[in-house]
């Protein structure tokens, strides 16, 4: 019996060690999408605001940056769904992701993507589920964020 409580126990705490690295890991590749959005801001704040206007060349630099998003957004989801990310961290970049893909330049984007099936059904239905529920383009996000604006 006492091997049980004990196994019950190790389980319990490796768990949860795995849920910290987890988080630890995932909170690490946002600072550096951060980071890369710091320097290709000029790039990822005219995508925001004009998808189709943009050269290619700065369009490739800041797509990356929704891409990277997508990515990190399918991760959550599949570790929530396995225990080991916890749904506020999930929430927190759910709602960052949708608020840069409402954005004119963002769904634009998205819609691109969507029709080639470049992304994976759980961000897009996860995606697409918290954008129908706002009115498109989100004009409001960029109110809020004025940092994003176009220049």
């Amino acid at each position: 019996m006492l091997s049980l409580i004990f196994l019950g126990v190790q389980t319990r705490a490796s768990n949860r060690l795995a849920l910290a690295a987890s988080q630890r890991e995932q909170r690490h590749i946002w600072q550096e999408m951060m980071f890369y959005i710091g320097n290709n801001t000029s790039e990822y704040r005219e995508l925001l605001n004009n998808f189709d206007a943009m050269e290619p060349d700065r369009q490739t630099k800041a797509v990356v940056i929704l891409f990277a998003m997508g990515n990190q957004l399918d991760t959550l989801l599949k570790l929530n769904a396995e225990g080991l990310e916890t749904d506020d961290n999930l929430r927190y970049v759910m709602d960052a992701v949708v608020g840069h893909i409402s954005t004119p330049g963002g769904y634009t984007f998205l819609q691109k993507m969507s029709a080639i099936d470049l992304y994976g059904d759980d961000v897009l239905n996860a995606v697409n589920a918290k954008l129908a529920t706002m009115e498109l383009p989100n004009k409001d996000f960029m109110e809020h964020m004025p940092w994003l604006r176009a220049s």
